[in-house]
Order: C-alpha cells, then structure tokens, then sequence
C-alpha cells in the first residue's frame, strides 16, 4: 500500500492473520459442534450448502415425526389412566352390585309387608273364633274379612317368592361382573407395564427428535423459517408437498413444465399455485 511503512505493513499483517486465526478457531469449532451433535444422535447437520426448500421438507419430517410421537405419547397416558375394557367392566360391577342391593332391598320389603300381614291375618282369626263375637252378622263380616286377608296374604307370599327368584339371579350376575372385573383388572396390570415401556421409549425418540429440530432449524433462514410456521399452522402441520407427477400432491392441482423446471432447479421457493404449499421435487 502507498505511503505504508513496513511497521505499519508487519502490524496489519498480524492483525490479519490474528482475524484470520480467530475465524479459524470459530470454523472448527462450530464444524466440531455439528461433529458431536452428528455422532451423539445420528441426525445430519445442515448448512448453508443444503437448498432452502431440502431444509424446510428435512424440518417437516422432523416435525411430523415429533407430532406422531405426541400422539402416540397422549394415547399410551390415556391407556395408562385405565382401558375402555378395565372402565366397563368396572361400571358393570358397580350397575351389578346397585342391582343386587336393591333385589336384596325389595326381599326384604316383601318379607315385612307380608309378616304385617300375617299378623292382621291372626288378630282377625282371632276375633272370629275367639268367642267373642256372637251376631250372626257381625261374624259373617269378620269371615269375609279374613278371607280377604288371607287372599291378599297368598299375593304377598308370590312377591316375596317373585323378589327373592330377581335376587338370587342378581347375586349370580353380580358375581359374574366381580370375575370379569378380577380378569380384566389383572390384564391391565400386565398391559400398563408394556405401556410404560413404551412410553419410556417413546419419550427418548421425542427428545432425539428435538435436538435434531435444533440441528435442522439452524439451517433454515429466518424468512423461510417464518413462511414455513405460518403454512404449518394453517395447512393442518404440512407446510411443504412433493411435487409428484407433474402435480402437487397435497391438492392434486397440475403444474406446468416450466414451473416444474422451476421448482427442481431455482434457488427460490415456489408455492402451490392452488394450496399455497411449498412444492419439494425431491
């Protein structure tokens, strides 16, 4: 450089060479980071060398992956609550059990209704054969009313017999729905240890999942990022489609060939014509 003296030629030499030394270290540091990351959960590492539309396709099925775990992870817990076979035979046993009580209950109200009847039964007979009664009349009355009695005594008797045949058919389906229910609670026993394995299980690949999220996200610019929440959002998590035979595979809308052209070989991001999505060649 004109008019530079060689202390002024040594002094930005070194500071270039500190710069470049300093941007060095920076570059294999962060090739070291992408290393550990690779070989700590086998995602591939982006950069800047990857299209921006092989990002965001690698960030949905990242994503997709991450929604389908959740998924599966809500559906072990509700399992884990208690299974729809484990709740109904549960509720079975409790309907059975409320049935046999109020069987039991009708039994025992029969049986004290007709023991008030047999006792009226005898305070009549009584009166008609004590002795005491001498009219004619009046003794032809108190016949009737003991035939009365009795006969109202003689219904009682088949209800009593009529509710204690409902409860002992009662006691046998209560006793049904108590061994259906031991059989089903011991399979849930088995089937929420396999559950909770699974849901270990589950639980390890949606945290791998996210660190390669971060990995991915890291590789994306911001705009597409952006473009990329947006559509996912509002196109029910699926931001991007393959272009598959000339037509977008999410709507099915046909794309020309020189759009097509455009999707497989431009730099940019091309939507969907019709949905809006991003299209993929693949």
């Amino acid at each position: 450089m004109k008019g530079e003296t060689p202390e002024s030629r040594h002094q930005r030499g070194s500071n270039g060479a500190a710069a470049g030394g300093k941007l060095g270290t920076a570059v294999r540091a962060s090739r070291g980071l992408a290393g550990d990351l690779l070989a700590a959960t086998g995602a591939p590492v982006y950069n800047g060398r990857m299209s921006r539309v092989s990002s965001l396709h690698r960030l949905q099925d990242i994503d997709q992956s991450i929604d389908r775990g959740q998924a599966k992870l809500a559906e072990i817990e509700r399992l884990l609550s208690g299974s729809d076979a484990a709740r109904e035979a549960r509720s079975a046993d409790e309907d059975a059990r409320a049935a046999l009580r109020a069987a039991l209950t009708s039994v025992k109200d029969a049986e004290a209704t007709l023991s008030g009847q047999r006792f009226k039964v005898e305070h009549a007979e009584a009166s008609l054969y004590g002795g005491g009664v001498h009219n004619p009349k009046e003794l032809q009355d108190l016949q009737a009313d003991v035939e009365s009695l009795k006969r109202h005594l003689a219904a009682l008797e088949e209800r009593l017999l009529e509710a204690m045949l409902v409860h002992e058919e009662e006691e046998t389906e209560a006793g049904r729905a108590a061994d259906a229910l031991s059989l089903s609670e011991a399979a849930l026993l088995v089937e929420q240890s396999a559950l909770t394995a699974e849901r270990g299980q589950v639980l390890t690949r949606l945290d791998t999942l996210a660190i390669e999220r971060e990995a991915a996200v890291a590789g994306v610019a911001e705009k597409d990022l952006a473009l990329y929440v947006r559509l996912r959002d509002s196109m029910g998590g699926k931001a991007l489609a393959i272009l598959k035979d000339g037509s977008c595979s999410a709507c099915g809308v046909g794309i020309s060939a020189s759009e097509s052209q455009t999707v497989r070989n431009s730099a940019e991001l091309f939507r969907c014509p019709q949905c809006g999505r991003i299209l993929y060649a693949g």
